[in-house]
């Protein structure tokens, strides 16, 4: 059975988006069988950065009740990694229910491997089901103490929601002098660091061509964090399953 990873924060812009495409791709890379999920129904950026942006039936649908969830994934021009994307126009946002969202998503994990689910920053209702929809939490901040303490608070609600709280990830570090230390940051967050990814031009290169950097400049320092970053998640991911079971 596959893990159910929800990638989450407490702030928008944290690049939320820019690590789920990367992670997948990356565990694609490594011949795990991946399907990233654009969860995040009002801004739906993930399907922008995958390549995949005129999808007929999207996780709208689904959850509109218009179309069934194998009808909504997609494979990727990247090696093993399939997505599910979402709409970007407001119709569809309105008539899409995200209390639908862990009803739908948990079945995918008889599929694949890994399913990572990039989701809504915060704790509203929206973003609360697509986190809700995962088994286990990947979490992602800036170095800088407000986003930090924010998405600390989201770790500690979805720890007492029963998700496995994998660690987090310190992204863009080295943007400013005053950037939060990793280890001050891990001291705060009370769950493992697990990657840091350094502010590199080559990542907002990607961005902007559209290719995650992983696969757009797989030997820059930027790449060869996320790379790194899902080599250790797969030493330990379905770490929920293996305690509860």
């Amino acid at each position: 059975m596959g893990r159910l990873i929800s990638v989450a924060s407490g702030k928008g812009g944290t690049g939320k988006t820019t690590t789920t495409a990367n992670l997948a791709i990356a565990l694609g890379k490594m011949g795990y069988k991946v399907c990233a999920i654009d969860a995040d129904l009002t801004m739906a950026n993930l399907s922008l950065v995958m390549g995949i942006d005129d999808a007929y039936t999207t996780i709208h649908d689904v959850l509109a009740g218009k179309a069934d969830i194998n009808n909504a994934i997609y494979a990727t021009s990247y090696e093993n990694v399939h997505l599910v994307p979402a709409a970007i126009d407001w119709e569809h946002v309105i008539r899409a229910d995200p209390r639908g969202l862990p009803g739908t998503i948990k079945p995918l994990k008889g599929k694949f491997d890994f399913v990572i689910i990039d989701c809504p920053a915060g704790l509203q209702m929206d973003a609360m089901n697509a986190m809700l929809s995962g088994e286990e939490v990947l979490l992602v901040t800036n170095p800088e103490i407000s986003c930090v303490t924010d998405t600390m608070k989201v770790g500690i609600v979805l720890k007492k929601a029963g998700l496995a709280v994998l660690g987090f990830v310190l992204n863009r570090y080295g943007r400013s002098d005053n950037d939060i230390p990793p280890d001050v940051a891990e001291e705060v967050m009370e769950v493992p660091l697990l990657a840091i990814i350094p502010e590199d031009p080559s990542v907002r290169e990607a961005t902007l061509e559209g290719v995650p950097v992983v696969e757009y400049k797989p030997n820059s320092d930027g790449a060869k964090a996320f790379m790194e970053l899902a080599e250790r998640i797969t030493r330990i991911a379905g770490f929920k399953a293996r305690v509860m079971g």
